[in-house]
């Protein structure tokens, strides 16, 4: 029954006009309130007694609602047809004004049933935000249920109403909502909700322009029930078409429309439980995900499998990667091809990846890097215990346009490490470089430590000195590579790194460099020089036939952002060589250009000009370099300057050199314009 606790009964007024006797009836009552509903100043009135039909009319000054409607009310109530008996009063057609806090308010037409059992109200076509709005609730016992229904609101006026302080969104243009929601409770609160919502032509701008929206239609869908204190929900969202930046990502839907799907289980405790959640972009990629994410007291993962298979790398890349790499070192690559991605984190920390690459392209317009067909399989894990290898395999690499052909690396990712697991023979420049260790260690503070062993075996000097864009050079370059260790930017050897080059060889000892990847980089070496062909060096450096032997040494070479600081260095024919011994005009007037000496006059002026190529016993060359100035030094001393030449048999030239002391930016230039002529000009 009701319960009239605040019922009083202010009159009961007969108004009996004495000519019209009983033409109307009134009765007022201050309030009538059931376990959550009340209706106050209720007016009823009984007209037209004298009439053969009499009108009842009811008139409510307020109907307030239970939570979570309590901040709504209803005023200015009037039902023209009810009726009122058994402790039930049924207002099958009525008007009111609805008010909220936000001052709002809106004449529409309703209906309303309130009895002991159950009550109900119904409101249709509320104008509100150039839309219209119809709602229906209903009480039962404990029970209750209200069902919204919304056509067309207008978002813009909707957001500007009801944002009244702090607003998230700067800016909305346009924007219509379309929804249905359904939501139930009992006397202990709400229980389960249904929302429908369609988004059309939305177009905004918030958080200082880093996203923004255009023309948008959005589908939105979400039910939740609440079952033992936990909230199971389900929801599925699809971007049917517009365009859509958040700051850096750009997406123009146009017929390939994402989707997100998920459901799980949301606790007051604040764990959230994915029990599935999938974002799907057509033919781009596909996500699928599971795990707890805790949002109390602050946010974090507490355990999560992710799931993502890329279809397309090339429209992936374009939309979800490069705005991301804009102005960074990997600015200007594009991939290409298909791979699949498995993730597991837990505590917040990425323990475990796996990438099963199908096919890989990487192409860079500031040609560094690329590769063709790149597949295999990355495996990574945070457990020092992981023993899960990785292959990856090529048809091409190229790396500062020299090409890598095919081939294959299986090795070892754990923590912070990389280990080469099997001795890897990489074909390159029409030789193979054979990698028998390799091994990365990341340390602290952005550093990390590498350490390489192996051998170079045939590479071909022709092959890399095009592919450099260098003067072309033959012959082919084989050694052996000792344990190379980089670590703190400084570059170290463990032994003699030893090439063979020029039919001869060349050993280099004491090799370190540090603050390589700086701006003050230091190297320092000792090498060896053993028996080099002159005819190969010659014919690909420009500076005159030579046919015969060389070796020499560079002991104590130090560079400074590789500037020669000091070195000593000699480079001459080897005792007891017993090879042809012959230099050809052009190399004469090279090799005196070097000195200072007067050769080229000899040969013009004498009978020499008519001889191509001439004898010589012996050569050499030295240096001593300190303070920026070269000490010149030949094979012999003579009496004015000393040989770089020493002649033999006939015809016969020497070449003397003259300055025993040049400074070396002078040198080099000398020597920069030996190896850039092609004619020898004789006067």
């Amino acid at each position: 029954m009701f319960n009239f606790r605040f019922l009083v009964l202010i009159h009961v007024l007969l108004c009996i006009n004495p000519v019209n006797a009983l033409e109307n009836i009134s009765f007022k009552v201050e309030k009538i309130e059931t376990k959550n509903w009340q209706l106050h100043n209720l007016s009823l009135a009984l007209s037209g007694l004298h009439n053969n039909s009499q009108q009842l009319t009811l008139l409510i000054k307020k109907i307030a609602l239970p939570a979570p409607f309590s901040d709504i009310n209803f005023a200015d109530i009037q039902c023209d047809k009810f009726t009122w008996h058994d402790k039930k009063i049924d207002c099958e057609k009525g008007t009111a004004k609805l008010k909220a806090k936000t001052s709002y308010s809106s004449v529409f037409g309703f209906s309303f049933i309130l009895s002991e059992q159950k009550s109900s109200f119904s409101i249709k076509g509320i104008k509100l935000a150039k839309g219209r709005v119809s709602l229906t609730a209903k009480e039962q016992g404990e029970n209750w249920s209200v069902a919204i229904s919304s056509k067309n609101l207008s978002i813009k006026e909707m957001y500007a109403y009801f944002a009244k302080e702090k607003k998230i969104i700067e800016q909305i243009t346009q924007g219509k909502l379309t929804a249905k929601i359904n939501v139930s409770g009992n006397s202990h609160g709400l229980n389960a909700f249904l929302i429908n919502a369609v988004l059309n032509q939305l177009s905004l701008q918030a958080n200082q322009g880093k996203i923004i929206t255009e023309t948008v239609d959005l589908e939105w869908n979400l039910q939740a029930k609440l079952k033992n204190s936990e909230w199971h929900w389900l929801t599925s969202n699809k971007l049917k078409q517009g365009e859509i930046y958040i700051d850096p990502v750009y997406l123009e839907i146009k017929q390939k429309m994402p989707t997100l799907t998920a459901k799980g289980v949301w606790t007051e405790q604040g764990n959230l439980v994915f029990d599935r959640a999938e974002f799907y972009h057509p033919d781009v990629i596909t996500v699928q995900t599971q795990g707890q994410i805790k949002y109390k007291p602050h946010l974090s993962v507490k355990k999560s499998h992710i799931f993502a298979e890329i279809q397309n790398m090339e429209s992936f890349s374009e939309q979800y990667i490069l705005p991301f790499i804009e102005q960074t070192a990997f600015e200007g690559v594009k991939l290409k091809g298909h791979l699949n991605t498995e993730i597991d984190i837990l505590q917040s920390t990425v323990t475990q990846v796996s990438v099963d690459i199908k096919s890989l392209s990487i192409l860079d317009n500031k040609k560094r890097f690329s590769s063709k067909d790149l597949k295999g399989t990355i495996n990574w894990s945070n457990d020092s215990d992981y023993h899960k290898a990785s292959e990856i395999y090529w048809d091409q690499l190229t790396v500062k346009a020299i090409p890598i052909d095919a081939s294959q690396l299986i090795f070892l990712f754990k923590q912070k490490n990389f280990t080469l697991l099997e001795r890897s023979t990489i074909p390159l420049l029409g030789g193979a470089l054979d990698i028998k260790q390799f091994n990365w260690q990341s340390l602290v503070e952005n550093e990390s430590k590498v350490y390489f062993e192996g051998n170079i075996k045939q590479l071909s000097l022709e092959k890399l000195s095009y592919a450099l864009d260098w003067t072309p050079l033959s012959g082919n370059i084989s050694g052996y590579i000792p344990g190379v260790t980089f670590q703190d930017k400084t570059l170290t050897i463990e032994g003699e790194l030893q090439v063979k080059l020029f039919d001869g060889m060349i050993k280099i000892n004491k090799l370190s460099s540090s603050g390589m990847l700086t701006d003050f980089s230091k190297f320092s070496m000792d090498m060896e020089i053993n028996n080099l062909d002159l005819q190969q060096i010659t014919q690909k450096f420009k500076m005159g036939g030579m046919e015969g032997r060389v070796s020499g040494f560079i002991s104590d070479l130090y560079l400074e952002n590789w500037q020669p600081v000091t070195f000593y260095a000699w480079v001459g024919t080897p005792e007891n060589d017993r090879t042809t011994h012959r230099i050809s005009q052009k190399a004469v007037e090279n090799i005196a250009s070097i000195g200072g000496g007067g050769a080229a006059d000899i040969i013009s002026k004498g009978f020499l000009g008519f001889f191509d190529s001439f004898n010589y016993d012996r050569l050499g060359f030295g240096c001593y370099l300190h303070q920026g100035v070269c000490q010149l030094m030949g094979v012999e001393a003579a009496e004015q300057g000393y040989y770089l030449v020493k002649g033999s048999g006939i015809p016969r030239i020497d070449i003397m050199g003259y300055n025993t002391q040049v400074d070396w930016s002078v040198l080099m230039e000398r020597l920069s314009r030996i190896s850039s002529t092609d004619e020898v000009v004789v006067q």
